[in-house]
C-alpha cells in the first residue's frame, strides 16, 4: 500500500493512460521485490522501503533517466500519436477550398492561353478564387486542432484571415498591374500601400500579442532545445550582434528585391531570398565557431 501510494504521488501530474499505468506497475513490482528480500533479511517494514527506495536512488530521477524513451513513449500516446480527429464541416471546407483554389488556378491557364499569354487578363482571372481560397484556408488551419497545437480562438483566427485575404487581393491587384501593358511602377508600388502593408502590420500584431498553443510534449521539447542553445548565446553581448547582423542582411535582401523586381521581373528577383538563407546559415555557423573557439580556449 505504501509503494503504490508512493508511485502515485510520483506521478500524479500525468494524465492516465495504459502506458502509464503498465509504467507505474512495473516500478512497484520492482520495489515489492526488493522490499520483500530486505524483509527477508531481518528488516522491518519501514526500513526495507526506505532501503528499497535509497538503492534505487532518487526515483524520480530514475524516471527522468529511465523513461525517456519510455516517457516519449507515453506522452506520444497522450499528445503525439493521439491525432485530433477532423469533424465533417471542416473536412467540407478543406475540400471546397482547396477546389476553389484549383479552379482559379485552372481558370487562370484557360485564361492565359486564350488570351495569346496575356498575364494580366490570367492574374485578374485568378483573382476572385484565391482571396477566398487563401482565407478560408487560413482560417479553417488556425482552428483546426492538431498533434501539436490547440485550435486558435475563432474570432481572432477570422482577424487571421481577413487579413491574409487582404493582403492577397493587394498581391494579384499589383501583379496583374505589373504585367499590364505600358505599366507604371509607381502605381504597382502604390497598390501594396492600402491592402498588403495594413495587412502585414496586423498579423505582425496578432503574432506580437500570440499566446502559446503548443501541447506540453512539444513545450518539453522546446525546453530542452533551448537549454541546449542557450549554451552559444549567454552573452547578450552576442545576442544583439546576432539579432543586428540578421536584421541587417533581411533588410538590405527586401531592398535589392524590391529594385531588382521593379527593373527587371519578379523571377530574377526571387532568387535573393536564396542568398538571404545562405547569409543566415553563414552567420549562425559563424556564432557557433566562435562560440567553440572561446569554450576551447578557456
Amino acid at each position: 500500500m505504501m509503494i503504490k501510494k508512493y508511485v502515485d504521488d510520483l506521478f500524479q501530474g500525468y494524465g492516465p493512460t495504459p502506458e502509464l499505468e503498465d509504467f507505474k506497475e512495473e516500478i512497484v513490482m520492482n520495489l515489492k521485490d526488493r522490499v520483500q528480500d530486505l524483509e527477508k533479511e531481518g528488516k522491518s517494514s519501514d526500513e526495507a522501503f526506505a532501503e528499497a527506495v535509497a538503492e534505487l536512488g532518487d526515483i524520480t530521477a530514475i524516471a527522468d533517466d529511465l523513461s525517456r524513451e519510455k516517457r516519449k513513449e507515453i506522452i506520444g500516446k497522450m499528445y503525439i500519436d493521439t491525432k485530433p480527429k477532423l469533424s465533417a464541416g471542416y473536412a467540407i471546407g478543406y475540400i471546397l477550398s482547396v477546389g476553389v483554389l484549383l479552379f482559379g488556378i485552372i481558370t487562370a491557364m484557360i485564361t492565359y492561353f486564350s488570351t495569346e499569354n496575356h498575364l494580366f487578363i490570367a492574374i485578374s482571372s485568378f483573382l476572385p478564387f484565391v482571396v477566398p481560397a487563401g482565407a478560408a484556408l487560413t482560417y479553417l488551419g488556425l482552428t483546426t486542432e492538431t498533434a501539436a497545437k490547440y485550435p486558435m480562438n475563432w474570432k481572432r483566427a477570422l482577424i487571421y484571415a481577413l487579413a491574409v485575404g487582404v493582403i492577397l487581393f493587394g498581391i494579384s491587384i499589383s501583379s496583374s498591374q505589373y504585367f499590364m501593358e505600358n505599366s507604371d511602377p509607381a502605381a504597382i508600388l502604390g497598390v501594396l500601400i492600402p491592402f498588403v502593408l495594413p495587412g502585414i502590420l496586423i498579423i505582425a500584431f496578432l503574432v506580437l500579442t500570440e499566446k502559446k498553443r503548443f501541447k506540453p510534449w512539444l513545450m518539453q521539447e522546446h525546453e530542452r532545445y533551448h537549454e541546449a542553445y542557450a549554451g552559444y548565446y549567454r552573452d547578450t553581448e552576442e545576442i544583439t550582434k546576432r539579432g543586428m547582423l540578421s536584421g541587417v542582411l533581411w533588410i538590405g535582401m527586401l531592398g535589392v528585391f524590391l529594385i531588382i523586381w521593379i527593373l527587371t521581373n519578379i523571377f530574377y528577383a526571387l532568387p535573393v531570398f536564396l542568398f538571404a538563407i545562405v547569409g543566415e546559415l553563414l552567420i549562425e555557423y559563424r556564432m557557433i565557431s566562435k562560440h567553440k573557439r572561446n569554450s576551447a580556449a578557456k
